[in-house]
């Protein structure tokens, strides 16, 4: 696949499957903006993972919920690489927490990093596509909003909208803007501390390259006939 002259952004690009995703469209020739929220030491490593090259790779700090701060991204994106022409919405946060304890700002902030910033950065994908290219929005959500258990209601909630955006997106772009979501399923990659593993005793997980390479299908821009679709990259965990 040849995706030089893309320009891609991916969020939360700076660990585990978002990484692998930054890495594969790398080296597929796209440029590559990885955005990741605070920690600095990570999207160093991940920026050194894929070269360092300042021309056509670049690494930013940031909150995708916050609008004010989605809208300078594009701008200095494009400022540097071009348009951007691939975005993968892989930005979350997965806390644990009875439904009970849950407070108010917890909700907030899962709602705002998954479902929040899907819908900040995709519009503005939206606004600055020039009328002479086409793009591909890929979502990552979660197979826990298709196989809900406990202790994860605003995760839950988030990753299920993300298909119900997906959706929406497909519709609003047909014929210019494809809109794709992939669900991970037991993904053998590392966890931040106090991270559940729920399937730390599972022999047959995924490869964060399984989902990389499902993004990489539909980002080409080649295929333009697939889209509001979510595919499944879990071993047959789950089958729709």
């Amino acid at each position: 696949m040849d995706l030089s002259g893309e320009v891609a952004i991916v969020t939360g690009g700076s660990r585990n499957i978002g990484l692998a995703i930054a890495a594969g469209l790398y080296r597929a020739g796209a440029r590559v903006c990885i955005v990741g929220r605070s920690d600095r030491n990570a999207l160093d490593r991940a920026l050194e993972t894929l070269g360092g090259d300042a021309a056509s790779c670049l690494g930013e700090l940031l909150h995708v919920g916050d609008e004010e701060a989605v809208t300078p991204l594009f701008e200095r994106v494009a400022a540097t690489f071009g348009p951007v022409t691939i975005l993968v919405n892989g930005a979350a946060e997965r806390p644990h927490v009875p439904f009970s304890e849950m407070t108010l700002q917890s909700w907030n902030d899962v709602v705002e990093t998954i479902l929040t910033g899907a819908f900040l950065t995709s519009r503005e994908l939206f606004r600055r596509l020039p009328d002479d290219r086409n793009a591909a929005i890929v979502n990552i959500g979660g197979l826990s909003a298709h196989r809900p258990g406990r202790d994860r209601a605003h995760v839950i909630a988030a990753k299920s909208g993300l298909v119900g955006l997906t959706r929406a997106l497909a519709a609003e772009g047909q014929g210019r803007i494809r809109a794709n979501a992939i669900v991970p399923g037991a993904i053998d990659s590392d966890r931040r501390p106090g991270q559940s593993r729920p399937f730390e005793m599972d022999e047959s997980l995924g490869t964060c390259d399984d989902v990389a390479g499902t993004v990489l299908a539909f980002s080409n821009p080649a295929d333009v006939y697939v889209t509001g679709q979510t595919v499944h990259v879990s071993g047959g965990r789950f089958m729709p």
